[in-house]
């Protein structure tokens, strides 16, 4: 059976602690019929925490993905406008350095 080695934060082993008690288990057992029990009941599973930037970000995206679109009519020269935009940016954020 595969092993492997956790650090718990000092101030998390009393909680453990109780929680193993409560399950009558020594916790590694207790964490390893945790973890079990969790990935078998994928609706047991606490959902990740999202982090705010990404949420901002995809709330963005989800946004401008509804549009409005423009209209490319000549695509030669809008990649070079965006090419320009982007050497500038990257010039301005190297001189800021």
């Amino acid at each position: 059976m595969p092993q492997f080695t956790i650090d718990i934060p000092d101030d998390l082993m009393p909680v453990l602690n109780r929680r193993a008690q409560a399950w009558n288990r020594s916790i590694e057992r207790f964490l390893s019929d945790y973890i079990v029990m969790c990935l078998e009941n994928e609706e047991a599973v606490p959902a990740v925490p999202a982090d705010a930037g990404r949420e901002a970000l995809e709330d963005i995206l989800e946004e401008r993905d509804k549009g409005p679109f423009i209209k490319i009519d000549d695509r030669e020269a809008f990649v070079e406008r965006i090419m320009t935009r982007a050497l500038a940016r990257i010039e301005r954020s190297a001189a800021h350095e």
